[in-house]
Parts: C-alpha cells; sequence; structure tokens
C-alpha cells in the first residue's frame, strides 16, 4: 500500500513537471483597472510604443474609443482589443481614461 501510494505520487509530480502550465502569464491576464493603472505609470497617449526594461505596451489602431494593445513582458506577450470611455475627450487612450473591457 505504501508503495503504491509513493509510486502514485511520484507519477503525478513528474506529469505536472512535464506538461505545460495552461496558466496564463502575467501578460496575457489584465483585469480593466489593472490596464488603467499600466496606461497611466508607462504615459500611454494613444498609438505607439511605451515601457520600461521587459515591460512594453504597444498601442494600435486607436480611434478614440477602442485600440488594439500588445502587452510583452519578457518574453510572453499577448495583445488586446481595448475598449474605453475618452474622458478628456483628446481621442486617444491616456491616463484618466475609463477602461470598460480588455479582450483578446
Amino acid at each position: 500500500m505504501k508503495r503504491r501510494v509513493i509510486c502514485a505520487t511520484f507519477g503525478l509530480l513528474a506529469t505536472m513537471l512535464v506538461l505545460p502550465s495552461s496558466r496564463p502569464s502575467y501578460a496575457q491576464t489584465i483585469s480593466g483597472q489593472g490596464f488603467s493603472e499600466l496606461v497611466c505609470i508607462l504615459g500611454v497617449g494613444g498609438n505607439g510604443i511605451y515601457g520600461r526594461g521587459e515591460l512594453i505596451v504597444t498601442v494600435e489602431d486607436d480611434t478614440g474609443s477602442t485600440a488594439t494593445v500588445t502587452i510583452q513582458h519578457g518574453e510572453t506577450s499577448s495583445t488586446h482589443t481595448v475598449t474605453y470611455e475618452d474622458t478628456d475627450v483628446d481621442g486617444v487612450l491616456d491616463c484618466g481614461d475609463i477602461i470598460l473591457s480588455v479582450s483578446r
């Protein structure tokens, strides 16, 4: 009985180490509030490339209410469609705008 438990435990651990993780990276999961903070910290102001070190944010196709945003964190990246309310009515995604949704 003890031997079966040890073998089962070893098998489970080996499987967990071999199979790729199904958890998304930080770059792939971000809330509207977290995204809003990221926009402010990086000084996003419409289309362009913004970043510090290993965190790079690229904004493209900013229409004044939606934008395509790619977040690169180290070697991982993800692209999102961001829908926002342009609170300062300047026609671009920037600090202070209300993020309505972030989708993949």
